[in-house]
């Protein structure tokens, strides 16, 4: 008996043991679907009476199959760490309705009451301030849904029943669609053909428009539309790649909203394949799509599927309806809009992440030119939200490397970071317009071949040039995030308040510069170096005051780089071709009682010391400190330039008597020093086209590239005149002045009084040697001073085009 009481007692003590086990599991990683109908944590405490400290709010009441949902706590203190939430309908009682499409991390979906994806709760017991989702309806649904929610404030303490304001759904089924002709393939080759025929004749007799910018005349487009007049109608192809739908809209400006739209759609149905044309209406200030059930007026020619990328060859009337609006093509002028998605909603078309592209002006669609890219992310900048991007004016174009947008809804701080071709993007929030005691948030994309992002909180270690990563994360959460094409792109709220390395941070009522930086490599548990864009705001100010703030100001460091170019590339460049191969010519001519070659030599050369000391001290000041990363190789041939150009001219100013034993030697150090410098100069200007905070083109290694070649071009001819002319003279004239470098002055080199020959030929060489320095200098001065040039050049393009 008394065993057997034991094992009793044993076996509960286990089951107990077990349960609890469950029960912090399940506490510590969401909520179990045995709890979808009660919402009721299995915790064994009761669920609090008082009013809860949470909401849930739709984003908006509006007719729509789509709906963001937030839950949060909107008191300045008050976290939570774990919710469930489903939506529910009168007609359906407790069960889930509709699926949760788009989670945040930290967050899971579960499949209650066996719809999939119709609840959706935490992953983890970190604090959270708010998390949104975006929900949608189930097909053909019709009528009010409320969001319930069950919130955990710790694992004894939690609101059950926590209920939205109703929000109406109604289905918007579009009818019947037209389908034509539908080729399905694997073929590369066919997809090619269809291409060509698309580019065919682009500018000449049809009108093209295609995303990314400039790829109409690389043929290389994403998407692209081509339009021309067909009889009495118009003919419309469109492409696009890993797309599901590609779509053109005709709109009075170049934005969405309020546009008349025509779509083709793939659609799998089991084992096949069709291709679907659509007409739709782009509601105006709702960022919706709706589609129309009249198709009149628009008829599919034919459509293929070609290796993920979908084709289709649409006819328009001349004058056709959306809703009440009437287009007519023939007399009226237009934006032609251009998106392509890889995704769907029911009944209409998903988010255009393949691309999105406007043409630039209004014109009738005859008389359209090459279009420019818009970016939604810049929708609002300086209306509703702060923005801040690099290079400085990126925002206006809309083609910034790295940018960020700062949003306050109440005590919440979002911040929007996105990237092109970048490993991680992360925005600083500091004291000063340097690196060094901030607070980072990173959005990092950790797991190449996949578009899985993840968001950190991190310190920038002040004096060490170093980052680290917090080991609490709490303060910051990702409500959304993107891997697209290597641009990354994130969404986070950040509390008001937090401390971080003993640092309290308070955006609410402190004022803080933002640092933006961007780079393609990572470290462990670290981001790397900023290698795709580094800066910072020109000013200190509080992130709930909207406007596009400006980048710190760049005049230094310009003035460093135009310095150092005139110096090496321009004002050296003529003093050592001068004192090499030009002793011997204007012989007689003299400057302040010098040789014209050294009065021209000496003022040159001086000129490049003053100019390289003086870019010195601008980048010294610039910076304030040694830099780090790729930057250092740069500095360093930087500093040993600086060093030898410096000493250059006091060891001229002790050079020995032309007739001493030692002007030999002094003039080997010379010479060595001299050339030294120059050398160390051009590669390190090479070396500063590669450096993220220059913004300088890549093609400007090419122009650098032309100059070496040219400088050794010139010396080889000179060298050769040099020989010809010492073979057609009774005396030696300077050919290789390694000779000379071995003697002092001696009569016949120094003391004849008149040219040597084929000075004539060696005067023309330098008017070349001069003329194409003071070319090359100007044009790399003007890339460094309107960095970054190529933002400038496209400017200007589509001012003149």
């Amino acid at each position: 008996m008394t065993t057997s009481r034991h094992a009793v007692a044993a076996f509960a003590i286990l089951a107990v043991v077990c349960c609890s086990m469950l029960v912090v599991r399940g506490y510590e990683s969401g909520a179990p679907v045995l709890t979808c109908r009660t919402m009721i944590p299995g915790h064994g405490k009761a669920a609090q009476v008082s009013a809860a400290p949470y909401r849930i709010v739709p984003s908006d009441n509006a007719t729509s199959s789509r709906i963001r949902v937030t839950l949060t706590a909107p008191r300045p203190n008050d976290y939570f760490i774990g919710f469930l939430i489903e939506a529910r309908s009168p007609r359906t009682g407790e069960d889930a309705v509709g699926s949760f499409v788009q989670v945040p991390q930290d967050s899971q979906t579960l499949d209650c009451n066996e719809v999939i994806s119709s609840g959706v709760t935490h992953s983890s017991n970190t604090k959270k301030k708010s998390v949104e989702f975006d929900w949608e309806a189930p097909r053909n649904f019709d009528g009010q849904v409320n969001f319930v929610a069950t919130v955990l404030l710790d694992y004894a303490t939690f609101w059950v029943g926590i209920t939205s304001n109703p929000v109406q759904v109604n289905s918007a089924n579009g009818g019947p669609p037209v389908t034509g002709p539908t080729e399905i393939g694997r073929s590369e080759n066919g997809l090619k053909e269809i291409e060509a025929n698309i580019y065919d004749g682009c500018g000449k007799n049809k009108n093209c428009v295609g995303a990314p910018l400039g790829c109409i005349q690389t043929m290389n487009c994403r998407a692209v539309v081509a339009l021309m007049p067909s009889n009495d109608k118009y003919q419309f192809e469109m492409m696009a790649r890993d797309s599901q739908y590609v779509a053109f809209g005709l709109s009075d400006d170049n934005k969405m909203g309020g546009d008349g739209v025509v779509e083709c759609v793939h659609k799998e149905s089991g084992r096949s394949n069709s291709v679907s044309v659509y007409k739709s209406w782009n509601v105006p200030n709702r960022k919706q799509n709706q589609r129309v059930e009249d198709l009149s007026g628009v008829s599919l020619d034919s459509a293929s599927i070609i290796d993920g990328a979908i084709y289709c060859k649409i006819v328009v009337d001349s004058v056709f309806k959306v809703e009440d609006n009437t287009y007519d093509l023939d007399n009226n002028d237009y934006f032609v809009l251009l998106a392509a998605g890889a995704s769907l909603k029911t009944f209409s078309v998903g988010y255009h992440d393949v691309a999105f592209i406007s043409s630039p002006d209004k014109r009738k669609l005859g008389q359209l030119r090459a279009a420019r890219v818009m970016d939604p992310f810049y929708d609002n900048c300086g209306q509703t939200k702060t923005c801040f991007g690099s290079p400085d004016g990126c925002l206006s174009t809309q083609d910034c490397a790295a940018v960020t947008a700062v949003k306050v809804e109440g005590t919440r701080y979002m911040f929007e970071m996105k990237a092109r071709n970048a490993a991680y993007v992360a925005v600083g929030i500091s004291d000063d317009q340097k690196m060094g005691g901030d607070s980072v948030m990173e959005c990092v994309h950790e797991n190449v071949g996949t578009n899985l992002v993840k968001a950190y909180m991190s310190w920038n270690v002040p004096n060490q040039k170093s980052n680290k990563r917090l080991t609490s994360q709490n303060g910051l959460t990702l409500l959304n995030s993107s891997f697209i094409d290597g641009t990354i792109y994130c969404n986070v709220v950040r509390d008001a308040v937090t401390k971080v390395e003993g640092v309290n941070y308070d955006l609410i009522r402190n004022k803080y510069f933002l640092l933006i930086a961007a780079g393609t490599s990572l470290k462990e548990r670290s981001v790397g170096y900023h290698d795709l864009a580094y800066t910072s705001t020109a000013e200190s100010s509080a992130l709930s005051e909207i406007k596009s703030l400006r980048t710190s100001s760049k005049l230094l460091l310009r003035l460093h780089g135009s310095f150092m170019i005139v110096a090496w590339i321009g004002a050296a460049s003529i003093g050592i071709v001068v004192a090499r191969y030009y002793k011997q010519t204007w012989v007689g001519g003299s400057c302040c009682s010098k040789d014209l070659w050294f009065g021209w030599h000496r003022l040159l050369m001086m000129f490049t010391w003053i100019l390289s000391l003086a870019g010195s001290a601008c980048i010294f000041v610039e910076l304030g400190e040694w830099v780090s990363g790729p930057s250092q190789t740069h500095a360093l041939l930087g500093v040993v330039t600086t060093v030898l150009a410096f000493f250059q001219p006091i060891f001229a100013a002790f050079r020995p008597h032309p007739d001493s034993s030692k002007r030999p030697i002094f003039n080997w150090i010379h010479w060595l020093v001299g050339n030294a410098a120059h050398i160390f100069a051009i590669l390190t200007i090479f070396l500063a086209v590669s450096l993220s905070k220059a913004e300088l083109p890549a093609w400007m290694d090419w122009i650098l590239v032309a100059y070496v070649g040219f400088y050794v071009i010139i010396h080889l001819i000179l060298s050769i005149s040099g020989c010809l002319s010492e073979k057609s003279g009774s005396m030696r004239i300077n050919t290789f002045p390694m000779k000379d470098l071995h003697n002092g002055r001696s009569p016949m080199s120094y003391e004849q009084h008149k040219d040597a020959p084929h000075s004539g030929f060696r005067k023309f060489w330098l008017f070349i040697h001069v003329l194409f320095i003071v070319i090359i200098t100007s044009a790399l001065v003007l890339i460094v001073i309107f960095a970054p040039i190529e933002t400038k050049l496209n400017s200007l393009r589509e001012q003149f085009s």
